[in-house]
């Protein structure tokens, strides 16, 4: 069989992520360049540039003889939220100033949480993770900052993995919908103050959502078979 042409890297990068929000790879367990290589059928250069950049992103980590899934704590999920607020509301104010959205960016980010809505209603709750990401994600790409953009690309792979924790409190949802119907109404009024304290509320809420789904010594014993029965 032929091997893979194109950009090889970013193929083995892609599957190195997609096993770690699979938790075919968990916290821990070696990342074997050997492998890949093989699954991939791609020579091993490509698949350990991959393996470094996931490194330097902080979802891998090397130890004396090995590389691993770097385990995600508490601790680096405060830091991620706290990074995501003051890209946030520092996107939003940049949107302001510039004298607010567009009318295809209004029509998008509607699109895009009503998208949220139907999947609530629908009780798709594997999607709304997706659906949550893209909003927040065209928050920044709004503003036009493309290194906001990148720091908000890194700490999203960093934080994917989290996608299936979102299955034990679905409930939490009801509130994701409200706090981001605050936030587009906060834009569309040109009211930052109000869009930033809609955001703070929305992550606060977030936040403590997961806090209390850690504190579950078997959190990811029950997301390894939630990950099973929702394929």
């Amino acid at each position: 069989m032929p091997r893979l042409k194109g950009n090889a890297s970013d193929t083995a990068l892609k599957k190195i992520v997609q096993k770690i929000n699979d938790y075919e790879l968990s916290s821990g367990e070696i990342v074997s360049d050997l492998e890949l290589s093989n699954e991939l059928n791609i020579s091993r250069t490509p698949v350990r540039e991959a393996m470094q950049q996931l490194i330097d992103i902080g979802l891998l980590e090397r130890t004396a003889t090995k590389v691993v899934v770097r385990s995600i704590t508490l601790t680096d999920i405060v830091e991620i939220f706290q990074i995501r607020e003051a890209i946030e509301i520092m996107s939003v104010k940049i949107i302001l100033s510039n004298g607010g959205l567009t009318e295809a960016q209004k029509l998008e980010l509607m699109d895009i949480h009503q998208n949220l809505c139907n999947d609530i209603s629908n009780g798709n709750f594997d999607k709304n993770f997706s659906d949550d990401t893209a909003f927040h994600e065209k928050l920044i790409e709004y503003s036009g900052n493309s290194r906001m953009e990148d720091i908000s690309r890194r700490i999203s792979l960093q934080s994917q993995r989290l996608r299936w924790l979102t299955l034990l409190t679905p409930s939490r949802y009801a509130g994701t919908r409200d706090e981001h119907e605050r936030i587009i109404q906060g834009i569309l009024n040109q009211d930052l103050d109000s869009t930033a304290r809609a955001i703070q509320e929305h992550l606060q809420g977030s936040l403590e959502n997961y806090t209390q789904i850690l504190n579950n010594n078997q959190w990811m014993k029950i997301m390894s078979e939630l990950k099973n029965m929702n394929p």
